[in-house]
C-alpha cells in the first residue's frame, strides 16, 4: 500500500503540471474566437487547477511515507 500511495502521489504531481501548463492554455488556444487570457499561478484558476491537485498529491505522498 505504501508503494501505491507514493507512486500515485508522484504521478499526480507530474500530471498536475502537464494539466496546468499544457492542457489548460491549449483549451484556451483552441477557442475559435481567439484567446488572450493568462493563467497565473496565484489566482482562482491556479488554485483550482494547480494548487488543489498538488495538495492532494502531497497528501498521498505524505500518507505513503508515514505508513
Amino acid at each position: 500500500m505504501k508503494i501505491i500511495l507514493l507512486i500515485a502521489g508522484a504521478l499526480l504531481v507530474c500530471l498536475t503540471f502537464v494539466w496546468f501548463f499544457f492542457f489548460v492554455p491549449l483549451g484556451c488556444g483552441m477557442n475559435p474566437t481567439g484567446c488572450r487570457q493568462e493563467f497565473p499561478v496565484f489566482s482562482a484558476i491556479g488554485l483550482m487547477h494547480l494548487w488543489l491537485p498538488l495538495a492532494a498529491a502531497f497528501l498521498l505522498i505524505l500518507l505513503g511515507l508515514r505508513r
